[in-house]
């Protein structure tokens, strides 16, 4: 079965070279959210044999992987954010997994934090009363499935590094690109589970993730585009009543973690505790200010570019 790499870049290239360093002789593809880094330069001075999708214009984490698996054919794709290091092995273990088991549309990798700290990256889906279990256990015991040592099967993991089945895209479609970042990867795990396809944590398969470095861009945006899509994917798949359970319920647990840090400060530090604060306020008053998707289109106007004026 052929695969595909999709690489999505923004302004990366630190991570983005030793990335395609670490990949095996696969199908490679970059595209390229409008860098302003010299990333794509640089991969095409250091890795001439790697497709680079040069996109002019700035969107939005569904839609640029869309862009690729739309321009490709491999049987497997092979998300990964531009932060994602495949350790030696993952992607041939990621890869002979899917092929050992046809109705697995995902095999996710276990993530680890470049200081060797497991990141969670797999969950249970996030209905109205998974948000209460959630708060009551602080998003630990009985929510989180990142866990053990042998694969297993879970309700939805991490966009950053994902093997997907194109066959089963085929069936319930790609990514919703009303979503511009956040919760798209769980709107597309639900679809599948709908149809019938399974999703898989192979713990086997280490990817390293830099993803602490990267949150501490832009944290109020990133926060509100974070909780307008957590809102739309609870709208979309649950009664109004259970939006609000939901959203009330993850506040709460929102609000203890931003208590329990300003307690323990000197481990938390000042940083965390407001942003836990702001995500609080987030739940119950809604988000505050632009998001990620709104940052993208001014400067994409500030540019003069935008999706319909695009040369690819």
């Amino acid at each position: 079965m052929s695969l595909t790499v999709s690489i999505v870049n923004h302004n990366g290239r630190e991570t983005l070279l030793p990335l395609l360093a670490a990949l095996p002789g696969e199908d490679m593809v970059v595209l390229d959210n409008a860098s302003e880094d010299g990333s794509v330069a640089a991969v095409h001075a250091e890795f001439p044999c790697v497709r680079v999708i040069e996109q002019a214009f700035r969107a939005g984490f569904g839609a640029n992987h869309n862009r690729v698996i739309r321009e490709t054919e491999g049987d497997y794709v092979l998300l990964l954010s531009h932060d994602a290091e495949p350790e030696p092995g993952a992607v041939e273990t990621l890869r002979a997994f899917a092929d050992a088991h046809p109705r697995a549309a995902v095999v996710a990798p276990r993530l680890r934090f470049p200081d060797g700290r497991d990141q969670v990256s797999a969950w249970r889906f996030p209905t109205p009363g998974v948000a209460a279990l959630s708060t009551l256990t602080l998003a630990r015991a009985g929510v989180v499935q990142s866990k053990g040592g042998a694969p297993r099967r879970v309700d939805w993991a991490m966009g950053a590094a994902l093997l997907l089945r194109r066959a089963a895209l085929d069936e319930v479609g790609l990514f919703d690109e009303g979503y511009f970042m956040y919760s798209e990867e769980t709107d597309l795990c639900l679809r599948l589970a709908e149809a019938g396809w399974e999703r898989w944590f192979v713990p086997q398969a280490v990817v390293v993730h830099h993803d602490s470095a990267m949150r501490d861009q832009v944290p109020r945006e990133r926060i509100a585009e974070e909780w307008r899509s957590r809102r739309r994917y609870w709208e979309e798949h649950h009664s109004a009543a259970g939006v609000r359970v939901a959203e009330a319920a993850t506040g709460l647990q929102y609000a203890a973690r931003a208590g329990i840090a300003t307690v323990l400060r000197r481990r938390y530090g000042a940083a965390f505790a407001a942003r836990m604060r702001l995500h609080a306020r987030s739940a119950w008053r809604g988000p505050e200010g632009p998001g990620l998707r709104e940052l993208a289109e001014n400067w994409n106007r500030e540019h003069a570019r935008a999706p319909e004026s695009a040369s690819e």
